[in-house]
């Protein structure tokens, strides 16, 4: 495969695309729930987790929660929900917080400012789930390269839950967002 700092800086270009095509004002949206969903993973893994191995272990009564296979799952279930999240986001409709985008350049720059951000926040943590879960999707043959090259070390420690290790600090930017909102 490739290098994973590669893939995932990508995804945040990505953003940075979206961002620029539906503007800042729209993405500040995006954000909202990115942050949102962050926080809502993050509340519910120490539930979740016993909860799911019990119940993959009463539907499949030889499945080892030792092995690689239970990092496989819990990395999936939570990239399926955050991916889900944020498609749920962008698909029909949104939370709009309103608001009239500034002319460019001014608007494209904060429109590529917030792109980054999201893409920071989107790719940032499914790569934390990855890294989490000890990278599980290397088992299939395809996987992430490994060892992680000294780039990506340095990386893994710069993820939204590596630098906000209490993720209700990561409410602070929804507030501040909202109360902006409400402002007018």
């Amino acid at each position: 495969m490739g290098s994973i700092e590669t893939y995932f800086t990508t995804i945040a270009l990505v953003f940075v695309f979206i961002s620029v095509a539906r503007g800042y004002a729209k993405e500040l949206s995006t954000t909202v729930i990115i942050l949102v969903a962050i926080f809502l993973l993050d509340v519910i893994d120490s539930r979740l987790n016993p909860l799911l191995l019990s119940l993959v272990e009463i539907v499949f009564p030889d499945f080892d929660t030792a092995a690689s296979a239970s990092n496989l799952l819990l990395c999936s279930v939570y990239s399926i929900l955050f991916i889900g999240a944020i498609f749920a986001n962008y698909s029909g409709n949104t939370l709009s917080l309103g608001g009239k985008q500034a002319g460019p350049p001014v608007g494209t720059y904060i429109s590529i400012a917030v792109g980054l951000m999201n893409g920071y926040f989107f790719a940032g943590t499914l790569w934390f789930y990855q890294a989490l879960y000890e990278y599980p999707f290397r088992f299939f043959g395809q996987g992430i390269q490994q060892p992680l090259s000294v780039t990506a070390q340095v990386m893994v420690e710069l993820l939204p839950q590596k630098l906000a290790t209490n993720t209700g600090y990561l409410m602070i930017p929804i507030a501040l967002i909202l109360l902006l909102r409400a402002r007018g």
